[in-house]
């Protein structure tokens, strides 16, 4: 576990997690589904395992690791690295959180550690993050965390049959200060 702040701490996602994960996506439907494409798919306690059992696999394969974003000792989202390419160096971070913990800057100070993690620990060159043009609050994490806006990814996501754009961030090793 990885302590935030003293409310806040970061643990990698387990198997044992999942009851929890889903009653947390579940709960929060009406709030992600504007942003996030897996929603609807995301039936039952199993739906959360298997995502879990997914980025374990990956984090075990050097590919990034998945934390749960943990408040007061409850889970209340989820941050960390989509696969990262191991080849060129470069990994995307992608991020949610139930209203509860937002508006504090619980995510910003969790993808600061994510980032610091991508470059210290896993000796990335470059990390990303995406966010759909009109999703205000998740664009600003980046901001704040001094990413640089290279451009809108026309386009990008399927999102329930309506294709949205994404603002394309990114940060370099070289820009980032420990």
């Amino acid at each position: 576990m990885f302590e935030i702040d003293p409310a806040t701490a970061l643990r990698v996602l387990r198997t044992d997690d999942a009851a929890d994960l889903f009653a947390l996506t579940d709960a929060n439907r009406e709030h992600l589904r504007p942003w996030l494409p897996w929603v609807d798919l995301v039936t039952s306690e199993d739906d959360s395992l298997s995502f879990i059992e997914t980025v374990t696999a990956q984090r075990e394969e050097g590919r990034g690791p998945t934390f749960g974003v943990r408040c007061a000792g409850v889970l209340a989202g989820v941050v960390g690295f989509l696969p990262i390419d191991r080849v060129n160096r470069c990994g995307e971070i992608g991020y949610w959180l139930a209203p509860r913990a937002q508006g504090r800057g619980v995510m910003t100070q969790c993808c600061r550690f994510v980032v610091r993690y991508g470059f210290l620990t896993l000796d990335l060159n470059r990390v990303e993050i995406a966010a759909a043009v009109g999703n205000a609050r998740s664009r600003a994490v980046p901001e704040r965390l001094g990413f640089k806006l290279e451009g809108v990814l026309r386009e990008r996501e399927d999102l329930y049959g309506t294709y949205l754009d994404h603002a394309m961030y990114s940060q370099l090793r070289s820009e980032f200060v420990e």
